[in-house]
This record gives C-alpha cells, structure tokens and sequence, in this order.
C-alpha cells in the first residue's frame, strides 16, 4: 500500500519518547517521496518537534485545555487532510485522536503492545513484537511497516541557531567541552542522590573536567545540594562547576549535549536526548529495563549503564524491577566516567 502524501504522528510525550519517536519522522523523510509529516503533542515536548526540518506541522493539544481544547485539535486536524494516522502513544486518547483526525488509514500497535484498549481504536495495526525490546525498534517496526528503512535517534534533534550560539558562548567560559550532570527523573525511584552527584562532581571537576549541572525546574534544590557538597569537596585547581538546572530550554540542552564531552543521568529524557545528539553516556538505572528504554545501543562504545540487579529468579524473570538507582555508587559512576572519557 502506498504512503499517502500526509502523515499525522502522534506522540504526545514525555520527552523521551518524543525524541525516540522522531525516529519515524527520520525514516519516512529519508525515502524517495517523503510525505508531509504532522505531528500532534503536548506542550511540554514541543520545542523537540517545532521548526524541526523532519516534522512539518505541529499541532499542539495543551494540557488542561478540556473538551473545547480537543474539539479545536480535531478541527484542525481535520482541515489539514491527512490521509495516514499513526499512534505511537498507544493510550485511548491518541488512538482516539488519530481515529478522529479524518485519516483513511489509521495504523497503531498490536494487541499484546498496546494499552487501555488502543488498538480497538486504530484500523491497522503492526506485527507483533518483543514488548521488551528498545523503544527505538518499536517505532523501527511502523517504518517498516510504511516501507521506510528504520533508522537510529541520532540526528532527529535540531536545536537551532539561537541554542547553538547560546551553548557556543557558554563553552566559551568553560573552556573546555564539559562534562554534564542531569539530577532529574520524573519518577522518583529512578532519581539518584543529589549528594552523590554533588561528589561526582568535584571528582571531575577535581580531574579537570568542567560540570554542569542541570534538570529542569524542579530539580533546583536536588542541584543546590548537589553544588554545596562539590563546592565544599573541591579541592585547589578544580575546573569549574556550574549550576543550570532550570535555567535551559530544551533547545539549549541540545545544543548543549551537542559539545559535552559526557553526559551522567538517570532514566530520563535528556539521557535519549544525549544518544540523538551524539553525546557520550553513562546512564543510572534504577527499577527499570534498560534494554527497553535504556540509550540506544546504536554506538555502544560510547555508553556504559549501570544498575545492580537482584536474583532474576525470585522475580519472575524480571529482575530490574527490584532494582534500587540509589545503590549505585559514586565511585561507580566516577569509574565508568574517567573509563568513557579516555576512549
């Protein structure tokens, strides 16, 4: 069956997601006829798929905008003709959206992959699949279902001018291509210690490595903690250590990533948006699969992730589900840093 020449994706969120999704976008513009892609998302993600050469158009359904908000995106949606849907969410809600969007085809996932009866919603579906392997082959999977070769996330993010210039002029003060902390994760038992990223911090920084930390806004008092330790661990010569957590756009940590030397975080967002922009990667696992939505492992050279798994057979097979972030030591991460660093 033939693309039509309007694709709608949508991927509402998180952030993660967003970027893993992109991956879509990528293999559908790589073909010989690419199609015009719209892409529906929340607020939030935004600025990962606006004025992004792989996306087109952007509609935006905002968060607590109710029922007048999602009549409006429907509208919309419908006056923009599309001819294929995909849901790449798998929840009710998208599926809805893309079965109301005025598409002729609409495709989502399996049944075995989907959630809250989605795939009852979507009138084609992929082949079923491994529900624990990597995000990233799971969007693999509607490429090549539309005929597109899959691609990897490397590439799909394009800050922009104004976060390269900002990000330019930063490094310059730094003087040197640094390494960066992410203290966030929207789930609390993925978080790692500030303290402990407070001492990572003065280890590198002690190595003559800048750090910058960062996380969004609700990461300030994580990073302020974080700071005070390294602060009082740092000894005489330590390069700097700088505090941004809250103070970046998404477009800027892109543009960020784009020049570290090594970005240190736990599962979480900005950990895939270090894979798409090339960074290096050591990433902090905690109750979570890292095969599943850990970095993809498309440069596995270029990335180390930590977790300590209890007995796999006392939990069914699955052991990552008892596993804690916070055993992760510092001398850990301070390890698999220096390890990377020297490649």
């Amino acid at each position: 069956m033939s693309l039509p020449p309007k694709v709608l994706i949508v991927r509402l969120g998180a952030i993660g997601d967003v970027v893993n999704a992109l991956t879509l976008a990528k293999a559908l513009k790589d073909l010989p006829q690419p199609p015009h892609i719209g892409w529906v998302v929340h607020d939030l993600a935004r600025p990962l798929v606006e004025d992004n050469p792989l996306v087109d158009r952007v509609h935006v359904w905002s968060r607590g905008s109710g029922l007048a908000g999602y009549r409006g995106l429907i509208r919309e949606l419908r006056s923009a003709g599309y001819g294929l849907a995909v849901d790449l969410q798998r929840l009710a809600k998208s599926a809805l959206v893309a079965r109301r969007s005025g598409a002729q085809r609409v495709l989502g996932w399996d049944r075995a992959r989907s959630k809250e009866g989605a795939w009852l919603l979507v009138k084609e579906r992929i082949q079923p699949g491994d529900p624990q392997d990597h995000m990233v082959r799971h969007y693999g999977a509607f490429a090549a279902h539309l005929g597109a070769q899959p691609t990897g996330p490397r590439g799909v993010l394009h800050p922009g001018r104004e976060a390269e210039a900002w990000a330019a002029e930063l490094l310059q003060g730094t003087g040197a291509a640094p390494v960066v902390l992410n203290l966030g994760a929207s789930k609390l038992p993925n978080r790692w210690p500030a303290e402990r990223f407070g001492e990572l911090a003065a280890g590198l920084a002690a190595d003559g490595l800048p750090v910058v930390l960062a996380g969004g806004p609700a990461d300030r008092e994580a990073a302020a903690t974080a700071l005070e330790v390294a602060t009082a661990s740092a000894g005489p010569g330590s390069a700097p250590i700088q505090d941004l957590a809250g103070a970046t756009s998404l477009r800027q940590l892109a543009a960020l990533l784009d020049r570290a030397a090594l970005f240190v975080g736990c599962d979480t967002g900005p950990m895939h948006m270090a894979v798409a922009m090339g960074c290096r990667v050591v990433a902090l696992f905690g109750p979570a699969n890292p095969r599943r939505t850990g970095p993809f492992p498309g440069d596995a050279a270029g990335q180390r992730i930590l977790q300590h798994l209890p007995d796999a057979a006392s939990h069914g097979g699955k052991p990552w589900r008892a596993a804690r972030t916070d055993a992760i030591t510092t001398q850990e991460v301070l390890a698999a840093a220096r390890d990377l660093l020297s490649d």
